[in-house]
């Protein structure tokens, strides 16, 4: 989906738009999160949606769909991984890599996914596999939640704010909303990371 289309789209139904595109993109479905977050944030920025029922919409689309993929994995994991979607979207080599990053990350992972569109499906997947604890899931999958998609949205409402709405503004709008959103998500993984090194000098 094009991000002229996504705009289209939040114009003529707003927050369910938002909301209802996300669960799509959480479900597995390959429609990246990111440019219906900068089309939502955009809205913010020339006044045609509200920040705080944006927020809303984009996190309550995000997380009812990463909570279906986790009762997917929790619920039919062994049985979606035989079938031939399953083998095309889990290779050995891809499932090898996520059982790596929750052998040395345990639980954290879940929230380090968030935050990496490659592996973001399965991660989600294999926590609900794995039978991770409901409660800690939906703890630790929210705060990953609240940081990506309000940061994602707010940096697009300044762009919006800043670039007036024609096509050519929105792709600029949409260069200037990337390099920022790398800087600031890079900094929250390297807090988590100096993190999770801090936790484990301690438990030495």
């Amino acid at each position: 989906m094009t991000l002229d289309f996504l705009i289209s789209a939040i114009t003529d139904f707003r927050y369910w738009a938002m909301g209802g595109i996300l669960f799509v993109s959480s479900m597995g479905v390959p429609i990246p999160e990111e440019p219906l977050l900068v089309a939502s944030g955009l809205s913010v920025g020339w006044g045609t949606s509200n920040y705080w029922l944006t927020c809303g919409a984009c996190l309550l689309g995000i997380l009812s769909g990463d909570l279906w993929v986790y009762f997917l994995g929790r619920r039919g994991g062994e049985w979606f991984l035989s079938t031939r979607l399953g083998s095309v979207v889990f290779s050995e080599k891809r499932q090898a890599r996520i059982e790596h990053l929750y052998q040395r990350h345990g639980m954290k992972t879940v929230f380090l996914g968030r935050f990496v569109p490659a592996v973001r499906f399965g991660v989600f997947f294999f926590a609900g596999r794995h039978r991770m604890e409901l409660k800690k899931f939906i703890a630790l999958n929210a705060v990953g939640a609240l940081v990506y998609a309000p940061l994602w949205i707010w940096l697009s409402a300044l762009a919006g704010e800043r670039f007036a709405r024609t096509p050519a503004a929105s792709r600029l709008a949409e260069q200037w909303v990337g390099r920022g959103s790398m800087i600031l998500v890079g900094l929250v993984i390297l807090v988590v990371l100096v993190m999770i090194w801090g936790a484990g000098k301690r438990n030495r």
